[in-house]
């Protein structure tokens, strides 16, 4: 994997998810773009890449605003979340056609779901909300559903995302599967 067209990649799509949430956001849902670009390397990279990169959309994820706006950034729950998201790509992704959006789609789901389920376990385990005098705001349930309409979010826009990242594999410089990679 060219890891200069991941960093520039994922610079621009960080700038795109912090500058146009007031302008896409509808409810309490806006979509993930570096949500996208984190499965379709997790789908298309190399096993030894694919956590790393997860890892790094992670900690990008965890310095924008998250469900505790008002007292700050606290890194952490995004890229744990992205690591477990990794973990589940890696095994999931032989079962999928690698070169398809409709993968990047599926996946936006799976690798998503498990990492709302992380991170939003995190927050409440550790009391953050509570802590942070947020307690009658914020809801372990609410922000599993606010997650889901996210998911269903990005995933429509990883329609039109998937097919731009689908036509620009060749500067990515992924290669086939590795010796040791199992097709199933």
């Amino acid at each position: 994997m060219n890891w200069i067209v991941f960093s520039i990649t994922a610079y621009i799509f960080f700038a795109l998810q912090a500058g146009l949430e007031p302008l896409w956001t509808v409810g309490d849902a806006t979509p993930n773009l570096l949500l996208i670009l984190a499965v379709f390397v997790g789908v298309s990279a190399r096993k030894a890449a694919v956590p790393w990169a997860m890892l790094i959309v992670g900690l990008l994820l965890d310095t924008l605003p998250g469900p505790l706006k008002d007292q700050g950034v606290i890194l952490g729950p995004h890229a744990v979340g992205y690591l477990v998201g990794a973990y589940a790509v890696l095994q999931l992704r032989n079962l999928l056609f690698r070169e398809s959006t409709i993968t990047i789609v599926l996946m936006v789901f799976a690798v998503g779901g498990f990492a709302a389920l992380v991170e939003t376990l995190i927050y409440a385990l550790r009391g953050l909300p509570w802590l942070a005098n947020q307690g009658l705001d914020w809801s372990t349930t609410e922000q599993l559903w606010r997650r889901l309409q996210e998911l269903v979010y990005t995933a429509a826009v990883a329609v039109p995302v998937g097919l731009v990242l689908q036509s620009s594999r060749k500067l990515w410089g992924f290669t086939g599967r590795s010796k040791n990679e199992r097709v199933f």
